[in-house]
């Protein structure tokens, strides 16, 4: 006895089959691809900001063994514009930020061992509440090992809240 199938079920079976081909392939070849690249740790010190009040922004970059940062294309650190936090500006460079830097196999890349800090302060009119800064840092990482170069952006976000209270000088001393 044969079993007709209408046009509809092998389309549906195809579709499947196609569907489970797909997953199986990217599930044998995408281990690799799922690693971190660059793990960027993000703070905001101190949590709580007065009016008015100086802080910083504190990064750690941390990329896997024997992969480096490249100088060229540019490193860029980029921040959402946010109006409570006054920024010297939206977007640092390397150059900027005076990373130090390394020769590797030829390449000229980033020593990345070192936190990066970033001055901000808060605005004199900010709001009391609780903000999530956004950002991102593009660059191209190089492995020599595996022979691959990529250019791609890993996003980060820091979340610090502001008080009602405006920051007050404190008074030098006097001659």
């Amino acid at each position: 006895m044969k079993i007709k199938r209408t046009g509809q079920e092998i389309n549906l079976l195809l579709l499947l089959f196609f569907f489970n081909l797909f997953f199986i392939h990217i599930f044998s070849c995408g281990l690799e691809a799922q690693e971190i690249l660059l793990k960027v740790d993000v703070a905001v010190v101190p949590k709580i900001l007065s009016r008015g009040e100086s802080g910083q922004i504190v990064l750690r970059l941390t990329v896997p063994e024997e992969t480096i940062v490249l100088t060229e294309p540019e490193f860029v650190i980029e921040f959402k514009a946010m109006p409570p936090i006054n920024l010297p500006k939206n977007f640092f460079t390397a150059t900027d930020l005076d990373l130090e830097t390394m020769e590797n196999n030829g390449r000229e890349g980033l020593k990345l061992d070192k936190v990066i800090k970033i001055p901000f302060s808060v605005a004199l009119d900010a709001p009391a509440r609780t903000y999530i800064l956004e950002g991102r840092v593009k660059y191209t990482l190089f492995s020599p090992k595996k022979g691959w170069c990529l250019k791609t952006v890993s996003r980060f976000y820091a979340s610090f809240s502001t008080r009602s209270t405006v920051m007050k000088k404190k008074a030098g001393l006097l001659p």
